[in-house]
């Protein structure tokens, strides 16, 4: 089982990711930013989640099922609040559409994962796992190059 004081830093990290969202877009560049930072915070609850699939042999079910839970809350926080910000130009538009295609597909991943949890557990975390990695690096592609 993993201890809660190690998953407080990804759940502080997202917290402060997320507080950066929260502006409005003066031009296209700061908007940019803005979806950078989405896709930061996405990350980091997308390795929250993976850290629940990738360790179910070391924490309880229902504890996984909190963790995934939370996971789910974080990328659905972070599309509803990047959502809110008014692209200031047509040419943000396609930076608004990859940010959120990327957000909401792992948000439904996750939501996924937590529905197979409370079931009969995660079918195949192995496949599961290499899925959330995939997402994770697409969301961190996208940030480093919205920086």
């Amino acid at each position: 089982m993993i201890p809660p004081a190690r998953l407080a830093p990804p759940v502080l990290l997202t917290a402060l990711l997320l507080s950066a969202c929260v502006s409005p877009a003066w031009d296209d560049h700061d908007y940019a930013l803005k979806a950078g930072k989405t896709a930061e915070s996405a990350v980091s609850a997308v390795r929250f989640a993976r850290s629940a699939v990738a360790h179910r042999d070391r924490m309880t079910g229902p504890y996984a099922e909190v963790v995934l839970t939370e996971a789910v809350q974080d990328l659905s926080s972070v599309n509803d609040q990047f959502g809110g910000v008014q692209p200031p130009s047509d040419a943000s538009d396609r930076v608004r559409d990859e940010v959120l295609r990327l957000t909401e597909k792992a948000e439904s991943e996750v939501e996924d994962l937590l529905i197979q949890a409370r079931r009969d557990g995660v079918k195949d975390p192995a496949a599961a796992v290499r899925e959330l990695d995939r997402l994770a690096r697409e969301l961190s592609d996208f940030a480093e190059k919205h920086r």
